[in-house]
């Protein structure tokens, strides 16, 4: 008998439900998009930097908006590229950003992420 090498990356206890992804996502979201208008508010950030918060604050409403009006079959094509779009425009890779700055959107990437790699889940 052979052992398995590799555990799988998910358990049962990771899956949720439509109706818990909908309760769920919107107030981790809306957190992360104040914690951008704060950096949007309190910094003298490089023009890059600040159009790039600018674009991933209007991705994540338009995710919101898009998961309050929407169902579990339509979700995923409609909905997801706009968190995808948050994701990609995130600017860490800015040469300009100081520790506190890029320890925040590190922050914010992470909670991203977190409720991007929870849609895979939901049934």
């Amino acid at each position: 008998m052979q052992t398995p090498t590799r555990k799988p990356d998910w358990n049962e206890l990771d899956f949720l439900s439509w109706d818990a992804f909908r309760r769920m996502a919107p107030p981790v979201l809306r957190l992360e998009i104040t914690r951008i208008e704060r950096l949007l508010a309190a910094e003298a950030l490089p023009l890059d930097v600040h159009n790039a918060l600018v674009r991933v604050r209007f991705a994540l409403n338009t995710f919101l908006t898009c998961l309050a009006g929407s169902d579990r079959t339509t979700f995923d094509g409609t909905c997801v590229p706009h968190l995808d779009a948050a994701l990609l425009n995130l600017p860490l890779a800015f040469p300009d950003l100081d520790a506190p700055t890029r320890e925040t959107l590190a922050y914010v990437l992470d909670r991203l992420r977190y409720i991007h790699d929870r849609i895979r889940l939901i049934y």
